[in-house]
């Protein structure tokens, strides 16, 4: 086992790791499950394995996991030293992973997770304990930055987002011919980079989620980002939240920075809010100026016209006492 201790001042880390967990934070950031009361309960994790592709005859050779300890972050890497050693890899794996409520990834609900239950019932005949609580942070990073950065690999996002490039590192896709390569020769030298690759991953997996807490955390004190799509998926996000006056100002920011196009996609998100907030009124002038423009598919032009009658009837209704 191999241990590291980094300062959370120098990781840059704002939000994650200091403080008790917000639980509507952890729905930002993907959680599915029950939300741990603080940043120590989840443990952030990455696996390498003998195969890219998973399935039974996959194993895991080697796992980064994370956690917070007052100040610092530590990291500890478990190795399989030998195939045959697998049983007392997998029951060092589950004492690591078993005292934490929650575990974050990336891309780990379709990889690290099933492969870890795996291997977990091909060893040792138990169940991942974590496995209900988990934060696979893909699908926020996506959400946030697909449309800006095109890719949203980790390696990518540590570019675009870190402002931070890896150099001399080894590609994916090589790493478990280097593995076997190693059980032949026992050369620690071979090795080495993998251990630094996964390092790097599991590093850059936190920083990634504290990049998406300053984002949310941002929009809710309304500071919406200055890209459309991101502070439209945002808007999404916290209706699903249930937090009305950030999900109005994101979709308020987005409507007005976007095309045309994504005004027409978040159009009956927006009216429904502005409706809601009794601006009856803008809401039809957005949605007929849409309209009129010929947005949108032949399916949305008529959920919008739908909209159009059901806001003018609104008003319509609303100025009858009037005139009477």
């Amino acid at each position: 086992m191999r241990e590291q201790r980094f300062a959370i001042d120098d990781l840059g880390l704002e939000i994650v790791g200091r403080g008790a967990c917000d639980a509507l934070l952890l729905a930002h950031l993907g959680l599915k499950g029950e939300a741990p009361r603080c940043w120590p309960d989840i443990l952030f994790l990455d696996t390498e394995t003998t195969g890219l592709s998973g399935g039974t005859g996959t194993y895991i050779f080697l796992i980064g996991v994370a956690h917070f300890a007052g100040k610092e972050l530590v990291l500890r890497q478990h190795m399989l030293l030998d195939l045959g050693a697998e049983k007392e890899f997998i029951e060092q794996l589950k004492a690591e992973i078993e005292p934490f409520r929650a575990c974050a990834s990336y891309n780990g609900k379709a990889f690290d997770l099933p492969i870890i239950r795996t291997r977990f019932v091909m060893a040792i005949r138990s169940e991942l304990t974590v496995d209900d609580s988990h934060l696979d942070l893909l699908h926020p990073a996506r959400r946030l930055w697909r449309d800006r950065f095109g890719s949203t690999t980790l390696k990518q996002l540590e570019e675009s987002v870190l402002d931070e490039g890896r150099t001399a590192d080894i590609p994916g896709w090589l790493i478990p011919d280097a593995y076997f390569h190693y059980l032949r020769k026992r050369d620690p030298a071979i090795i080495a980079p993998v251990l630094e690759h996964n390092a790097r991953d599991v590093i850059s997996l936190v920083r990634i989620t504290d990049r998406v807490a300053r984002a949310v955390t941002a929009a809710r004190a309304g500071r919406a980002p200055d890209h459309a799509p991101a502070a439209f998926a945002l808007a999404r996000g916290f209706e699903r939240t249930g937090e009305i006056d950030a999900a109005f100002a994101c979709y308020e920011s987005a409507y007005y920075d976007g095309d045309n196009a994504l005004r027409a996609k978040l159009a009956l998100g927006f009216a429904r809010l502005l409706e809601r907030r009794g601006e009856v009124e803008r809401a039809l002038r957005m949605m007929e100026t849409l309209v009129a423009l010929g947005l949108g598919s032949d399916r949305w032009r008529e959920q919008a016209e739908s909209r159009i009658r059901r806001l003018s009837k609104k008003i319509w209704r609303k100025a009858l006492p009037t005139a009477s």
